[in-house]
């Protein structure tokens, strides 16, 4: 049944079921308690609200601002255009149909949307999971509750869906000619039906389409997959950098900022511009690049064809990729490998980390590249110039006249096929494959050039380490070199200095030639070489190793350890040659040499007078300098050298140990400061010394000349008759087994320790004293004031014209024989015979054992007469004398004459028992106490 509302006033009103309901010009609120099944409702004019029971309602609204549903399934249609109301149907699947001439308003929870003809321009929020929208004709808008997160379907006549932070999903049911989606933030997804699509896109991060030619314009900045699809479709991307995976685009536009494109399912050849970054799919991809040039990112693709303009590309993610019409190319961290399938000019490939290859065209190519570990040539002329860093390269340019060049580095290749190289300020290690180009200029940095087998004639600079094959390699340095090493293995290699001076460091080198400048060459291993470093000071360093070299034109050699063998193969002056620890040996050239050698062990010399400086403490040496006057000065001490054929030795302030082994005639020693030791060979020796302290003497006859005083000497001249010389000044010395002995001016102090025979000595001027050892010895001395005998039996005889002199004779039974002065002689111990000789000679006695009673002393041609006397010290006091008579006995001392023995007899104890006795052959009884017996 009908209802019609009060037309005075507003109502709000609670009706049941009716067919029609009719409203006034009031704002009417009107609640519905039962379901209406087909009702037509007009409230007229004013702002009315209809309230719908929870039931289904199929309902004809017009005039109504505000709908609301209940909980079933309604279906609402509007008769009027929806101007700024609300429909609002809350549960069950609901459907609500706009009239036409546009409508503008918000509906909630309704499933289903359907307009007319008209601009329609509605806001929407959902009530279940989604909701269908067809607007009909006219420019449509619909915008979705930006809080919440959308699932609908629209029909191609929406123009425009705005929706909000949510994540969407927008189905498309047709093609769609001109739609625009602005879907803001959230995962938002947009689903295109077949056939072709042309679209505007914001906010979208999921575009799926079907088949068809679809073109896509994105608005800002995108990010997330795009499917187009089947069909020739164009991606427009907009300003502001897109970060997108592609699928099924033919074409890809790029916008403003930094494009990136990851492309997936790639079926055919994908026109790019603009892009600046394009990461294939995991089949075949191939791009081909707009006209104008382009500078783009890619990684992925296998196949890049460049347009007109010049085209810069930046490889990722490494993979095979051919090439062409590109004019720069990058590569990254990942294994790129890059095939030229045109030529390129004056091009840029730098192919970043990983192992890289690039493999170029044939017809010659003109290109800087870098970050490519192998580079492979056509059969054109290529020049190529390496730039950045290469570990491991592998670099064959192939057929033709073709050329290297390295800016930069550190590089690290082996080489082949090229015939010129040259390189930058890095670090080069280059390893020659096949015979060496005529020259190689490496330039700055620290570089190293290995050669290939097979032997190399070739010119290089700028190398700081060369390496050779297995052949003869002849090499030539073009410039002068500083730290180069070299080593040119096995082979007869020979090198070849540059430039005003060089210092390099050699192996295997056989045969060096030097130049005019100062040149230092340092072996690590010399076998048999020869240096000919002309001109210059040119210096020469050997290893610790067995080094032998032949030299000429050096004037300085310093070697380490090994057994090294040198020799000059011209003289030298002002020369210096060290070689180091091990045994070593240096052969002077002919002719006469000025040089200083340290530590060798060997020392040869020629036919020329040769002066030698001899250093180092090598421990034992051979110095044999052959003929010519030489002169061998030593350096340091701590050294055992044996001599031959030199006539002058110069010692150092240290000790010296000088062997003269082979024999010595008319040589002269001076041997400096320190204990020196000189050793005399078998057979004759003459020598004149200063400053040697040890002595020691052969078999043969020697003679040896002191030129001044020496303090502290012993000399032992061995065997044979020898001859000694004291210099002038004093001498303190001990000397064994020398048979003549010879002072000057001074006041020596001579030891004679030993003796086989009788030693003549003549001491000179001065106050001289020699003392006998232990031995038992035999003098003749003149010359000498004192004499000390040891505790043998020694043989002392004072020799005409000697001044009075003092003989002790020590222990022993000694012969003490004084000449014409008035000498002093002590027997000491042990049974003595004394004899004074012409003058006042006085016997003196110290101890009673010195001429016991039972062992006395005899003194020869005692003559008081002469002024000869006895001087008893310390034995005794207040001796009584006897005369011939015997002894008291009464515990007093006395003294008596034995006339018929001619003995003086001694009783120290008064005992009547003789404790001392003195044989004076050929004296007569005294008539009283003798003056010349004397007691103090």
């Amino acid at each position: 049944m009908p209802i019609t509302l009060d037309p005075s006033g507003p109502n709000a009103v609670t009706v049941g079921s009716f067919d029609r309901l009719t409203g006034g010009a009031y704002d009417d609120d009107v609640t519905v308690t039962a379901g209406l099944p087909d009702a037509i409702v007009d409230l007229g004019a004013g702002n009315d609200v209809l309230r719908l029971a929870s039931a289904p309602n199929l309902v004809t609204v017009s005039g109504a601002e505000t709908v609301y549903g209940g909980g079933a399934a309604d279906t609402v249609t509007l008769l009027t255009p929806l101007a700024g109301g609300r429909i609002d149907l809350r549960g069950g699947n609901d459907v609500v149909r706009l009239s036409d001439g546009g409508n503008r308003g918000t509906i909630v929870a309704a499933e289903t949307i359907l307009s007319g003809s008209g601009d329609d321009d509605l806001s929407f929020s959902p009530w279940g999971p989604g909701a269908y929208f067809s607007l009909g004709a006219g420019r449509d808008r619909l915008s979705l509750a930006s809080w919440l997160s959308h699932a609908i379907v629209i029909a191609p006549d929406v123009e425009t869906v705005i929706s909000g932070s949510g994540d969407d999903i927008v189905t498309v049911t047709g093609p769609a000619p001109g739609l625009r989606l602005d879907l803001k933030t959230g995962n938002d997804t947009v689903v295109l039906a077949d056939g072709d699509n042309a679209v505007t896109l914001l906010g979208v991060e999921t575009l799926l389409a079907g088949t068809g030619n679809d073109t896509i314009v994105v608005e800002g900045r995108a990010t997330g997959r795009y499917v187009l699809g089947a069909g020739a479709d164009i991606l427009q991307l907009g300003d502001g950098g897109s970060a997108l995976t592609v699928a099924g685009a033919e074409t890809i536009l790029g916008g403003a900022g930094q494009d990136e494109i990851t492309l997936e399912a790639v079926t055919g050849p994908v026109h790019l511009s603009r892009i600046e970054a394009v990461t294939g799919s995991a089949g075949i991809d191939a791009i081909r690049l707009a006209d104008g040039g382009n500078a783009m990112v890619l990684r992925g693709i296998e196949s890049v064809a460049g347009g007109a303009g010049a085209d810069s590309l930046l490889l990722l993610g490494g993979g095979d990729v051919t090439v062409t019409g590109i004019e720069t190319l990058r590569g990254s961290a990942a294994e790129d490998r890059i095939a030229l399938r045109d030529r390129i000019l004056d091009g840029v490939i730098d192919l970043g980390a990983g192992l890289d290859a690039l493999v170029l065209a044939d017809g010659g190519n003109r290109l800087r590249t870098g970050g490519t570990e192998t580079l492979l040539g056509g059969n054109g002329a290529d020049e190529v110039t390496l730039s950045g860093a290469i570990a491991d390269g592998i670099i064959d340019l192939g057929g033709g006249a073709d050329r290297l060049v390295i800016r930069g580095g550190p590089v690290t290749a082996r080489v082949s096929n090229v015939e010129a190289i040259e390189g930058g300020g890095g670090d080069e290690d280059l390893t020659l494959l096949s015979v060496a180009p005529a020259a190689v200029n490496l330039h700055g940095g620290q570089d190293r050039l290995r050669l290939a087998d097979g032997g190399n004639t070739i010119t290089v600079a700028g190398i700081e380490t060369l390496i050779g094959g297995g052949g003869a390699e002849d090499v030539t340095i073009a410039h002068g070199t500083t730290g180069m090493v070299i080593d040119l293995g096995a082979g007869a290699d020979r090198l070849m200095l540059g430039g005003r001076a060089n210092a390099v460091r050699l192996a295997g080198v056989e045969t060096v030639t030097g130049t005019a400048g100062d040149d230092d060459v340092t072996f690590t291993a010399a076998a048999d070489a020869l240096l000919s470093l002309g001109g210059g000071r040119d210096r020469v360093f050997l290893s610790d190793g067995d080094d032998a070299v032949r030299l000429r034109g050096v004037v300085f050699l310093n070697a380490g350890g090994g057994n090294d063998v040198v020799t000059l193969l011209d003289t030298v002056s002002g020369a210096q040659f060290h070689l180091g620890d091990g045994l070593d040996r240096i052969v002077l050239a002919n002719g006469g040499n000025a040089v200083g050698v340290i530590a060798a062990e060997t020392v040869t010399g020629g036919s020329g007078a040769d002066a030698v400086i001899f250093g180092g403490i090598v421990g034992s040496a051979v110095v044999d300098l052959g003929g010519g006057s030489d002169t061998l000065s030593i350096l340091r001490g701590g050294n055992r050298i044996a001599v031959a054929n030199t006539e002058l030795v110069i010692g150092s302030d240290g000790a010296d140990t000088i062997d003269l082994a082979g024999g010595a005639d008319g040589v002269t020693l001076r041997l400096g400061g320190g204990v020196d030791h000189l050793l005399l060979g078998p057979g004759t020796n003459r020598v004149t010394l200063a400053d040697v302290e040890v002595i020691t003497g052969n078999a043969g006859d020697d003679t040896v000349t002191l030129t001044r005083g020496l303090v502290g000497g012993t000399i032992d001249l061995g065997g044979g008759t020898d001859r000694l010389v004291l210099g002038p000044g004093m001498n303190v010395l001990t000397i064994a087994n020398v048979e003549v002995l010879t002072g000057a001016a001074a006041s020596d102090l001579v030891t004679l320790s030993r003796a086989p025979g009788l030693v003549s000595v003549a001491l000179g001027a001065g106050r001289d004293m020699l003392t006998l050892g232990d031995g038992g010895l035999r003098v003749a001395t003149s010359g000498t004031e004192i004499v000390h005998g040891g505790a043998g039996a020694d043989s002392v005889s004072l020799l005409s014209g000697n001044p009075a002199a003092w003989l002790d004779g020590g222990g022993g039974n000694d012969t003490l024989t004084g000449a014409e002065g008035a000498d002093t002689i002590i027997g000491g111990a042990g049974i003595d015979r004394l004899t004074g000789g012409a003058g006042a000679d006085l016997f003196v006695f110290t101890a009673a054992g010195h001429s016991s009673a039972a062992a006395p002393d005899t003194i020869i041609g005692f003559n008081p007469a002469e002024g000869d006397g006895i001087l008893m010290v310390g034995i005794a006091d207040g001796v009584d004398w006897r005369g011939g008579l015997g002894f008291t006995g009464t515990g007093h001392a006395e003294a008596r004459f034995d006339e018929a023995a001619r003995i003086l007899r001694i009783d120290l104890d008064g005992d009547a028992q003789a404790d001392m006795a003195i044989a004076l052959p050929g004296l007569a009884t005294p008539a009283g106490p003798p003056a010349w017996l004397v007691w103090v």
